[in-house]
């Protein structure tokens, strides 16, 4: 779902890690970022320091790789966005009227898959009715109906903001027409370790073991 690269410890190994996959990868803001290809001045201080020390650590074939990668992927039932179809990797689909102008946007799909917010939860608008919001946890079972559109965001692997500290993400099975949300224990402090011996910033370090 985006942002591969740009507040952890280890970006070269993250994207090795990505390249051999065979899925569907985006590019997110900060993964345009840590190319040079978007406006620092978008970020705050503590995120702008980890682009600029990531940027410096990225190896050239890295950074080729994240300049091909798309910044929205559309399938048969579904979309793929970092951020929101209104705005690809800048916008945060927080509110109803956020999540509207997208629901507007996805034409016949019923499903479109997001990230940029750290935050699991979902938006469903059934038949051009209100939009309604849920907060998702772990184990939670989503089931996608032909008369409903969903806005789902899975959460962050790599630094969940949800006052859950393990990595969050989700299994999407088009065969049940069902998104699984799954919460994994890491090693926080090994990655804490990694970071403080980056001399990346004190904020983003401490931030990882409250899951803010």
């Amino acid at each position: 779902m985006g942002d591969i690269v740009g507040y952890g410890p280890n970006p070269n190994e993250c994207v090795k890690k990505i390249r051999g996959l065979d899925g569907l990868i985006l590019a997110g803001n900060h993964d345009l970022a840590s190319i040079g290809w978007k406006d620092l001045d978008w970020f705050n201080s503590y995120a702008k320091e980890a682009i600029l020390w990531t940027e410096d650590q990225l190896t050239q074939e890295n950074k080729e790789y994240l300049s091909y990668l798309p910044e929205v992927l559309s399938q048969k039932d579904f979309i793929l966005v970092h951020g929101s179809l209104y705005n690809f990797t800048g916008e945060y689909i927080v509110t109803g009227a956020e999540a509207r102008r997208s629901f507007d946007l996805m034409q016949h799909r019923e499903l479109l898959l997001v990230g940029h917010t750290h935050h699991p939860y979902a938006f469903f608008r059934k038949q051009r009715q209100p939009v309604q919001s849920l907060k998702l946890i772990d184990k939670d079972v989503l089931c996608l109906t032909k008369d409903t559109q969903s806005i789902i965001n899975v959460g962050s692997v790599g630094q969940p903001r949800d006052g859950d500290e393990r990595a969050s993400f989700g299994i999407l099975d088009m065969q049940t027409r069902t998104v699984t949300i799954k919460k994994v224990v890491y090693d926080i402090k090994k990655t804490q370790q990694q970071m403080m011996k980056a001399g990346l910033p004190r904020y983003l370090i401490s931030r990882l073991a409250m899951g803010r």
